[in-house]
């Protein structure tokens, strides 16, 4: 029975360790055309699933995707520079995740991620008035398989949007509690 993959984390923890999709297939035995299509939100089968775990020393469940409503949640820190904050990440040993924008790092430590985001990385997919009050917050990320379902779920949707990512995105907020809702099905496409 196929299995659904975590594909943004098989991605990110390839990128970690500076490997192509070419060493990772080699080094697990799986060809290069299985890494794209598992990194694209392929299934695999158990075989592939546990030899790309082991290759990267992760558990099984570690590059399994939930099949429920909500994936995973990340909690995010929207920071007028995160320099100084990744600084401190960096010194406590936590290992640092870069993205294609240096005004939003990952950090990590075991199986617990953080997201770092600036001010102006923010603006540049929400409106500035909308993202003032939440800088030098820490709000939810919160993946999820229907952005629809799961906005309805929490009440106001304050701001929806497509990042520059190709993320389809909504910060919601119900009793002063902020989040932010992605739904990553067309995740890698060029926004509009």
């Amino acid at each position: 029975m196929p299995i659904a993959v975590n594909q943004a984390r098989l991605k990110s923890e390839r990128r970690k360790r500076g490997w192509s999709q070419d060493h990772l297939a080699a080094a697990s035995g799986i060809s290069t055309r299985t890494v794209q299509r598992l990194e694209r939100g392929g299934k695999a089968t158990i075989s592939s699933l546990a030899a790309l775990a082991s290759t990267l020393a992760l558990s099984v469940d570690a590059l399994t995707a939930s099949i429920g409503p909500v994936r995973r949640i990340t909690p995010l820190t929207i920071l007028p520079d995160i320099e100084p904050s990744l600084d401190r990440f960096r010194r406590m040993g936590f290992g640092v995740i870069e993205t294609d924008d240096p005004g939003c790092t990952g950090v990590v430590a075991g199986s617990s991620y953080h997201l770092l985001c600036s001010r102006a990385f923010m603006a540049g997919n929400y409106p500035a008035e909308i993202i003032a009050p939440l800088v030098g917050q820490t709000i939810p990320y919160i993946w999820v398989s229907s952005l629809e379902a799961a906005s309805h779920a929490w009440g106001k949707v304050v701001h929806q949007t497509v990042t520059h990512h190709g993320t389809r995105e909504a910060l919601v907020e119900t009793s002063n509690q902020w989040a932010i809702l992605v739904d990553t099905t067309g995740y890698g496409k060029p926004s509009a």
